[in-house]
């Protein structure tokens, strides 16, 4: 298993403001699966995204990542997790707009411990279409070659998982349904596990298997 959680519980505020958002969540994803997890805002989706991108710490359970305990590691050690491990593709993109394409793909690496080929965000950029583009600013590139920018910034770290969240909320039909078929595509290739959150299922049912988040639980 590259995920497995147990019980996990993430709670918000206190008093009267106290809220549930994870209600003992059990989770185990295997290496190279393709998970979709869909619910209504709020349901606690992006809670749990969070947590499994080592970008928050549940308050209760236990939760292991390619076979480390998350719970037990420093701020630094999660970190370092997340520049190692995971990738990560958000629905706004969040590509620097003072940098081009080969820029911002080749950013993740600047955080990399080692030796990292230097030719690799080309080669990834090349590999989502978009060679002709590696000097092109974010502003100059339609949506949805802006997302593949941000799937080749997810993969250039050769990640162990990839977490999107709601990659085709800014896109239209057609370049939603390309973006989808790029990510099918590099997971299989790469072998990398891929978990996406969407409200859509006509999204989610292009992954192996699909979870239903309501109100912190998971629902049949």
């Amino acid at each position: 298993m590259i995920v497995q959680m147990q019980n996990i519980r993430r709670i918000f505020g206190e008093g009267a403001a106290r809220v549930v958002a994870l209600d003992g969540i059990d989770l185990s994803i295997d290496p190279g699966e393709f998970i979709a997890i869909i619910g209504a805002s709020g349901s606690g989706k992006s809670t749990l995204l969070q947590i499994l991108g080592c970008l928050d710490r549940a308050d209760e359970g236990s939760f292991f990542l390619d076979g480390r305990d998350v719970q037990s590691l420093s701020g630094s050690e999660m970190a370092r997790v997340r520049n190692e491990t995971i990738g990560f593709v958000f629905q706004s993109f969040h590509l620097l707009g003072d940098r081009d394409a080969l820029e911002n793909v080749s950013l993740p690496l600047e955080y990399r411990r080692g030796a990292v080929s230097s030719t690799r965000p080309r080669e990834v950029l090349e590999r989502v279409g978009l060679l002709d583009r590696i000097t092109h600013r974010p502003s100059q590139l339609s949506a949805g070659e802006r997302q593949r920018v941000a799937i080749a910034r997810a993969l250039v770290k050769e990640p162990r998982m990839v977490l999107c969240d709601e990659p085709t909320g800014n896109l239209d039909s057609d370049s939603g349904d390309q973006v989808l078929d790029l990510l099918s595509e590099l997971r299989d290739e790469l072998n990398t596990t891929l978990v996406l959150v969407t409200h859509d299922l006509q999204v989610a049912r292009r992954a192996d298997r699909v979870l239903t988040l309501k109100d912190g639980r998971w629902h049949a």
